[in-house]
């Protein structure tokens, strides 16, 4: 029989595809969305919106002044690479790196320093360039390294009172983390991040929102397979019976009736997650 969530999936790219065909403006959720369910799929009704989201990607990536804006750009377009024959990609797609990395020095909210550094790793073997992947891991360390506390997770200082990031900085700490390990393979940085997202998990002050629930779930996707794999789980130190795709499975359960009423870039931050949990399903 089949899942259920399959005909789900498949409702939320009609839905996302519907919204770029009749004009609506596609973030670079919905376009990473569209292109990865059509790679996945190869589902032909989905070529001429993904053309679209595509086109308005490369006009709009150049205007967003927002550094979580210009990572999701950076992160669409490094996709893109692998399937689109346009010239135009590849200057956009420094543009955005340079300008991530200038950026840096000023960045405080670890939010965005996490989402800029991963962005930027992923760009890395586009960009060929192993002292990209260096310094941005450096960076990623001095942020991360100066903000974390055992047992307390990322905390920030303000006027003399420490309280905990939310739940935005820990979910896109671990997921920076996580890239960070599958380049470089030091175990550290995948054990912190599922410190960090299991943090995020219990604090009472997380519920921050559709997006961040579903960039959970995916980092919880992605820890479930390094639990699966008997090498890392005889050399990392791991958390004793977590079933992180049960937890994912939960978080987008309860998302669901969220992404269905939202926007379009709503239900692609949910599609995006359904498919990280459908590939993996066991």
């Amino acid at each position: 029989m089949e899942d259920p969530r399959i005909a789900e999936l498949a409702q939320v790219a009609a839905r996302t595809a519907a919204a770029v065909a009749g004009g609506e403006a596609a973030d670079a959720l919905v376009a990473t969305f569209l292109l990865r369910h059509y790679l996945g799929t190869d589902a032909a009704q989905l070529r001429d919106a993904l053309g679209l989201a595509l086109a308005q990607a490369l006009a709009s990536a150049d205007e967003d002044q927002t550094v979580l804006g210009r990572a999701a750009w950076l992160n669409l377009l490094v996709e893109a690479t692998a399937v689109a024959d346009d010239e135009r990609i590849a200057p956009a797609l420094e543009r955005l790196l340079a300008a991530l990395q200038a950026e840096w020095p000023g960045l405080t909210r670890i939010d965005e320093v996490s989402a800029s550094v991963e962005a930027c790793l992923r760009a890395a073997a586009v960009a060929d360039s192993r002292a990209l992947v260096q310094d941005a891991i450096d960076h990623l360390e001095r942020v991360i390294g100066g903000a974390y506390r055992p047992g307390e997770g990322l905390v920030r200082d303000r006027g003399g009172v420490r309280t905990r990031c939310d739940a935005a900085d820990h979910v896109r700490a671990a997921s920076a983390l996580l890239t960070a390990f599958e380049l470089t393979g030091r175990l550290p940085y995948s054990m912190l991040a599922e410190e960090l997202i299991a943090i995020a998990g219990r604090d009472a002050s997380s519920g921050a929102g559709v997006v961040i629930a579903c960039e959970a779930a995916q980092v919880l996707c992605r820890l479930a397979r390094l639990h699966d794999d008997p090498d890392y789980r005889g050399a990392a130190v791991i958390a004793t019976g977590a079933d992180y795709r049960a937890e994912a499975s939960r978080i987008l359960s309860a998302q669901s009736a969220h992404a269905r009423s939202g926007s379009a870039s709503l239900a692609a931050a949910y599609g995006l997650a359904l498919r990280e949990l459908l590939q993996h399903v066991r």
